[in-house]
């Protein structure tokens, strides 16, 4: 099968005869339509991280068609769609019984155990899958992951309707969170982003309040919340210093969800301000099946029209020009979806 490898640090080939990955009994194979490129994926392609060992074929923002079921699989039928989490799980931990796959106490090995999908072809376990229906563009069906993750982020909030909240980065994924706290009954929304074309693209998609954080930002969301702060303030950018800002715009007994990666990059956490105004540090990661099955209705729906947040359409032979392209200038893109099929 046809497949990009990341054969090292910043070096995509694509394999025309690349293995097709292993099938067990619980498994369903799928041919890819589309994958996404995650800041993960940017990622891992720029620096090696310790757990990944190269060659390796990245992605897991997909969307795919089912072409062969496991003896042992249940819920799908040859010709179906399907999305859902692509690194296998034991499905016998504490974790995996409640859905939480991406918490399995045995993820850790299983990185490399398969293909990611940029790829011609993947197999995963049926219980990690989750129907899509049958009306549902392939594009917008490989935005249903990065919805699941902003449902999950909301979730993990505990948003209520007429908080107000504040997303500081103006990626895919900031501007998921932005819109699904305007749709959960969010007041006021403010996003917080550097870059001018996401900036504006902000704007396009309906946000409440647009800053450039290189403005004096702390004032005008001090005066957007009445002088208390924002109730919820979503951590997406990875930036040391959009954290220190988050947790000064936190209002006493609010909440900070942190949903980003850090690089390893030294972070100012000052607990005592955390201890003193009872503000609560929440971790979104990842997704679990439910948030994966909110997703599904509303991209289907078109509830959260993702259309607008694709930028771009690329093939597999593209990719490295397209992973060059993010890292020159990641704020000129917002979702680029590769065609693997």
């Amino acid at each position: 099968m046809r497949a990009a490898v990341l054969k090292a640090p910043r070096s995509i080939e694509l394999d025309r005869s690349y293995p097709e990955p292993p099938m067990g009994p619980e498994d369903l194979k799928l041919r890819v339509d589309y994958t996404g490129i995650c800041g993960s994926d940017l990622h891992v392609f720029a620096v090696e991280p310790p757990m990944m060992k190269m060659p390796v074929v990245l992605g897991h923002e997909f969307s795919a068609q089912v072409v062969e079921v496991g003896p042992e699989a249940r819920g799908f039928e040859a010709g179906d769609r399907a999305v859902g989490l692509i690194y296998p799980s034991c499905g016998r931990c504490e974790y995996c019984a409640q859905g939480d796959f991406t918490l399995c106490d045995l993820r850790a090995v299983s990185i490399n155990e398969r293909n990611g999908s940029f790829a011609e072809f993947i197999t995963v376990p049926a219980r990690q899958l989750f129907l899509v229906p049958s009306g549902t563009p392939a594009d917008e069906a490989a935005m249903i992951e990065p919805v699941s993750v902003a449902v999950h982020a909301i979730r993990r909030s505990r948003l209520s309707v007429g908080e107000r909240a504040v997303v500081f980065g103006g990626g895919p994924l900031g501007l998921l969170i932005m819109k699904l706290a305007q749709l959960g009954g969010a007041d006021r929304v403010a996003l917080v982003e550097p870059a001018a074309g996401r900036l504006e693209l902000a704007r396009r998609y309906g946000a409440d309040l647009v800053l450039d954080p290189a403005d004096e930002i702390h004032g005008q969301i001090m005066d957007a919340t009445g002088g208390r702060g924002a109730d919820v303030v979503f951590e997406v950018s990875g930036n040391g210093r959009a954290f220190a800002a988050a947790s000064k715009l936190t209002r006493k007994q609010g909440r900070m969800v942190v949903v980003a990666v850090y690089e390893g990059r030294d972070i100012p956490y000052n607990p005592n301000r955390f201890v003193s105004d009872e503000v609560d540090l929440i971790h979104s990661f990842w997704a679990n099946a439910i948030d994966f099955r909110r997703a599904v209705n509303l991209v289907s729906s078109r509830k959260v029209d993702v259309r607008p947040l694709i930028s771009a359409r690329v093939g597999l032979d593209q990719m490295q020009s397209a992973m060059d392209g993010l890292i020159a200038d990641r704020g000129s893109q917002s979702k680029i979806l590769v065609a693997c099929s």
